[in-house]
């Protein structure tokens, strides 16, 4: 189980994801999570040489550039619904409250920029910063509360579908014939300390 802690603690945990889905490629990904009194705070490093940033606009497919995502249920007490906030190097974003794949409500691009997404490429890696106020979780589940101590489904995935060479990371391995993030069921567990 990861944990996301206060921001400013000692030892912030890692998840590092080097399991691909027959790809070949796997780019190590390494992703950190912690909270304050404004949200929840996502950092990730890609290192991938060159990544692919052809989507310029919030709402557009993401996933078919190189695209790091981090899937939630912020509130299992009162939803069974989940986040999926999937981003590419160029910080542009395609983010949804969703039960499963098809039943969803996207986010607006007012919501999206609320993030205060930061994308920076380097020479041999990219990082993507963002945070997920309570106030955006309220707006979707009106009954949210921040609570600690509670286990939260929840994934991480690196992908690039439409990439030189396409793949599919995760942390928590889904076992499906074809890559599908959309899947509650093999969701891992986060926690909040």
């Amino acid at each position: 189980m990861y944990v996301i802690k206060e921001k400013g603690s000692a030892d912030i945990p890692e998840i590092v994801i080097t399991d691909y889905i027959n790809t070949g490629y796997s780019p190590k990904i390494v992703f950190s999570a912690v909270y304050s009194d404004k949200g929840f705070h996502a950092h990730f490093v890609a290192y991938e040489k060159n990544p692919r940033i052809t989507m310029t606009k919030h709402l557009e497919f993401v996933h078919k550039d190189s695209c790091l995502e981090w899937f939630m249920n912020f509130d299992p007490v009162h939803t069974d619904g989940y986040f999926n906030f999937e981003m590419n190097a160029g910080g542009v974003a395609n983010i949804a409250f969703r039960k499963d794949r098809y039943d969803k409500t996207l986010l607006s691009v007012e919501d999206i920029e609320s993030l205060d997404i930061r994308a920076e490429v380097f020479e041999d890696y990219w990082t993507l910063d963002y945070t997920v106020p309570f106030e955006l979780l309220k707006k979707y589940i009106p009954d949210y509360e921040f609570k600690k101590g509670l286990e939260h489904p929840a994934n991480v995935y690196k992908c690039g579908d439409e990439t030189e060479i396409p793949h599919w990371g995760c942390w928590s391995m889904v076992n499906r014939e074809k890559p599908d993030f959309h899947v509650p069921s093999y969701f891992g567990k986060m926690t909040i300390e």
